[in-house]
C-alpha cells in the first residue's frame, strides 16, 4: 500500500493532478542547508496551485577554487500539488533550479533521476532525496557565492495521458547553501641542498607558497628526468605554509641527476632544482707488511669505510675466522681505518675486516720457518704474423660471346696466414682489384663487376682464436681475427679462399682480360 509522505519521485506535473495547499503537511523548521519557500506551482489542466514546500542542500565542498566540480545532495519536500486520481508506473522527474548571488551569478540546474512509482489520488508525493554535480564556474570572483532555491521543473509521464510539465517558482526561501571561491594558489618554490649527494647520505628540502599538506599518496616522488616515482624515504612536511624537511637517499639509488616532485593536497606542485647522486666509493683495505713469520704484527689500514665499529680478523683460504682473536677499532666520519693485528695462526691466508654492512680482506702470507728466494726469468719471443699464397694467378673460365650477359668463374689461390705473435692482437686480410683489360682491343670491364664469396677456416685446432668469414659480394675483407681481452693470448693458423666471378655484359669487347688482385694482411 502507498503510504503518505513516503520518499519516493519527484514530479506531479500531469494534466490530471491536482490538489490543495492545504493537503500539503507542514513544512519543517529550517535547518542548516534547509529552507521553506513559497511554491507557485502551475499545473496543466488544473491551474496554478500555491504552498509552502522545503528544500535542503548541502555541498561538499563547500570551499576551492574557481572550476571545482562539486557534489550536491539535494531533499526536495512535497511540492503544493497532488492527482485527484491514482495512476500506476507513472515516471516522474524533478529539476530543482538554484540562483548563484555574491561572487558568482547565473542559474545552476541539479537534475534529479527519472523514477518509476504508482501516485495515489489527493496525496502529497515527497520526491525522494539525490546526489548530483556541478561545476562553479570558472569566472568566479574570490568570496562567498550564495545559492537561492528560485524555482523547479516537475515532469511526469502517465500511461495513457502522456508526459506534463508542470514548473513551479519559489520565493522567500532565500540562500540554502553556500560555497566560498578561494584565491588560485600563488607559486610555490622547493629546494633541495647540497646539490651533490652521496648514495646513504642524506638532503635537505626547503620551500614557501605552500597550502594545506603533502598529498598522502604521491607527496613526495623522485624523479629521473620526466620519469617519477613515489619516495617514502623521506620527512618533508608543510607547516605554516612552508616546506621543511630531508630525504635520504638510499643506495638503492643509482648514480646520476635527480630531481624531486612535491605535491600539495590543495593541487600546488612543483619540482626541486637538479641533483646529482654519487655512487658509494669501494671500501679498500691492506697490510703491511702482507707476510711474516708467525707473530708478525702488521698494520692493517684502509679508506671509505662506514663510521663506527669494524672488526679486524684473520682468516683463512676458505674465508673461516682463523684462531686469532678478533680485534674491533672505530672508524670516524673520514672512512679512514687503521689498526694493529698481530698473526699468532700459521693457517692465516688473509686479514678481514667487516662493519658498517660493508667488508674486505687482503692477503697475507705465513712464512714456515727461515726462507731463501731466487727469481727466475725467461724470454719468450714471438714468431710474427705472416701468410702464403698457394700459386700466384688466378684463371677464369672462357666464354664466347652470345648477346647475352654471361659469368667468368674462378677461385682465389689459398692464402695461409700464422700468427704466432703471441698477443692480444687482432688481424685483418683485405682485397683490392684493378679494371679488368684488354689492351690489344682497349677493352675495359670495370672491377666491381668482379666479386668473391670467402670462406675463412681455422686448421689448427688448438689456435687461441677464431676467425670471421668477410661478406660475399664486391672486393674488401676476406677474413678477419678479433683482439682478446688483455692477457687473453690472440693467434692460430688460418685459411683463406674464395670463389669469384666476372660478370662480363652482353657487349663486350672480344680479347684476353687481366686485372690485379692485391691482398693486405695487417
Amino acid at each position: 500500500m502507498f503510504k503518505s509522505r513516503k520518499k519516493v519521485a519527484a514530479g506531479l506535473g500531469a494534466a490530471v493532478i491536482a490538489g490543495t495547499a492545504g493537503l500539503v503537511a507542514v513544512a519543517p523548521a529550517a535547518s542548516a542547508g534547509t529552507v521553506t519557500v513559497n511554491a507557485v506551482c502551475q499545473v496543466p489542466v488544473l491551474g496554478e496551485k500555491v504552498g509552502p514546500q522545503t528544500v535542503t542542500v548541502d555541498l561538499t565542498p563547500v570551499t576551492g577554487p574557481a572550476g571545482i566540480t562539486v557534489t550536491a545532495n539535494v531533499d526536495l519536500g512535497p511540492p503544493p500539488i497532488t492527482s485527484p486520481f491514482a495512476f500506476a508506473n507513472a515516471k516522474a522527474q524533478s529539476t530543482l533550479h538554484l540562483t548563484m548571488s555574491g561572487a558568482a551569478t547565473g542559474v545552476v540546474n541539479l537534475a534529479g533521476p527519472e523514477v518509476t512509482l504508482d501516485l495515489p489520488a489527493n496525496v502529497p508525493i515527497d520526491p525522494a532525496p539525490f546526489t548530483t554535480t556541478f561545476t562553479i564556474p570558472a569566472s568566479a570572483g574570490v568570496g562567498a557565492i550564495n545559492f537561492e532555491p528560485t524555482g523547479s521543473t516537475n515532469v511526469t509521464d502517465i500511461p495513457g495521458v502522456g508526459k506534463q510539465t508542470a514548473p513551479c517558482v519559489y520565493t522567500g526561501g532565500g540562500t540554502v547553501a553556500t560555497f566560498t571561491t578561494k584565491a588560485p594558489p600563488g607559486p610555490v618554490t622547493a629546494v633541495v641542498a647540497p646539490t651533490t649527494i652521496k648514495q646513504g647520505e642524506s638532503g635537505t628540502v626547503t620551500g614557501t607558497g605552500w597550502e594545506g599538506a603533502l598529498d598522502p599518496a604521491n607527496g613526495v616522488q623522485l624523479c629521473a628526468g620526466t620519469t617519477c616515482q613515489p619516495y617514502p624515504v623521506n620527512n618533508i612536511a608543510i607547516a605554516g605554509g612552508n616546506l621543511t624537511g630531508g630525504f635520504t637517499v638510499v643506495e638503492q639509488v643509482p648514480p646520476g641527476s635527480y630531481t624531486l616532485k612535491l605535491t600539495s593536497d590543495s593541487g600546488q606542485s612543483t619540482n626541486t632544482n637538479a641533483f646529482t647522486v654519487t655512487g658509494i666509493p669501494p671500501v679498500t683495505l691492506g697490510a703491511s707488511p702482507n707476510n711474516g713469520e708467525v707473530g708478525t704484527t702488521t698494520a692493517v689500514s684502509g679508506t671509505n669505510w662506514p663510521a663506527g665499529s669494524v672488526t679486524v680478523q684473520g682468516l683463512k683460504s676458505d674465508n673461516t675466522p682463523t684462531s686469532d682473536a678478533p680485534v674491533t677499532v672505530t672508524v670516524g666520519a673520514d672512512g679512514v681505518l687503521a689498526a694493529s693485528y698481530t698473526v699468532n695462526d700459521p693457517a692465516t691466508a688473509k686479514i678481514g675486516a667487516t662493519g658498517g654492512g660493508k667488508s674486505g680482506s687482503t692477503p697475507f702470507t705465513v712464512k714456515q720457518g727461515q726462507q731463501l728466494t731466487q727469481p727466475i726469468e725467461g724470454e719468450v719471443i714471438g714468431g710474427g704474423l705472416k701468410f702464403e699464397q698457394a700459386a700466384s694467378g688466378i684463371t677464369l673460365t672462357p666464354i664466347t660471346l652470345n648477346g647475352k650477359p654471361q659469368t667468368m668463374n674462378g677461385a682465389l689461390n689459398q692464402v695461409k696466414v700464422q700468427d704466432f705473435r703471441g698477443t692480444t692482437l687482432g688481424w685483418s686480410l683485405t682485397g683490392q682489384i684493378t679494371d679488368f683489360t684488354s689492351p690489344a682491343v682497349s677493352g675495359v670491364i670495370a672491377a666491381d663487376r668482379f666479386t668473391w664469396t670467402p670462406a675463412c677456416a681455422v686448421t689448427n685446432p688448438d689456435s687461441p682464436s677464431q676467425v670471421q668469414t668477410g661478406s660475399a659480394g664486391t672486393v674488401g675483407a676476406l677474413c678477419t681475427q678479433t683482439a682478446n681481452a688483455p692477457g687473453q693470448v690472440s693467434g692460430g693458423e688460418f685459411t683463406a679462399d674464395a670463389a669469384t666471378k666476372l660478370a662480363v655484359p652482353a657487349w663486350q669487347l672480344s680479347g684476353t682480360y687481366t686485372a690485379t688482385l692485391t691482398l693486405t694482411l695487417i
